[in-house]
């Protein structure tokens, strides 16, 4: 699993979140866009991640080495992307950028969702996206056309749109937790993830 955090950074909730991936099973590498910077408020958060984005191809290159250490350094049979937010929009990136070595990616509330179908027609791996119908990044209206693309194109994907849920739901050290769509959402990770790398 590449793990890869929200627009605060690869902070505790985040590591959290990769030893409870580790706890499944999986060999789970957190990735840091950052270097090393966690931001303790929206606006830190904000201008850390307006810098990072400047430097799109030293992260896209920074995933691409997490791919290939879960490959040869570890073996890893399968590999799978899951990010949260920022994390999200860069685990949809991450299939963009690995279409055929790639073998499942997990959106959880990704904005700047991609909805071209000449970009997402090279994709080769199921997809499940958790989102919450409060957002408005990405809104309800570009999920579903995110889902309807990537179904007129064919492709396996999973869309889930909590009704009582915002962005950054499923986040236990965040404002706006929903403890009940958190919980759900985990377990069809837990289950998509299951039957998608290990079954």
């Amino acid at each position: 699993m590449i793990v890869i955090h929200e627009w605060w950074g690869l902070n505790e909730n985040i590591e959290a979140m990769t030893r409870k991936l580790a706890a499944e099973g999986y060999t789970a590498l957190a990735v840091d866009l950052y270097e090393g910077q966690v931001a303790q408020t929206p606006e830190q958060a904000k201008t850390i991640m307006l810098n990072a984005l400047q430097q799109a191809p030293r992260l896209e290159g920074n995933l691409r080495q997490a791919h290939q250490y879960l490959q040869k350094e570890r073996n890893a049979p399968k590999v799978a992307s899951l990010g949260w937010c920022f994390g999200g929009t860069w685990s949809l990136r991450t299939a963009l950028l690995l279409p055929e070595q790639l073998d499942a990616a997990v959106i959880y509330y990704g904005g700047n969702l991609e909805t071209d179908p000449a970009q997402l027609k090279t994709l080769s791996m199921p997809i499940l996206g958790i989102f919450g119908a409060l957002d408005s990044n990405p809104t309800p209206e570009t999920v579903e056309i995110f889902e309807q693309t990537l179904k007129q194109l064919g492709k396996s994907a999973e869309i889930y749109l909590y009704p009582n849920a915002d962005h950054a739901f499923a986040n236990p050290s965040g404002t706006r937790y929903n403890p009940e769509a958190a919980e759900d959402a985990w377990q069809k990770t837990i289950m998509f993830l299951k039957k998608t790398l290990k079954e």
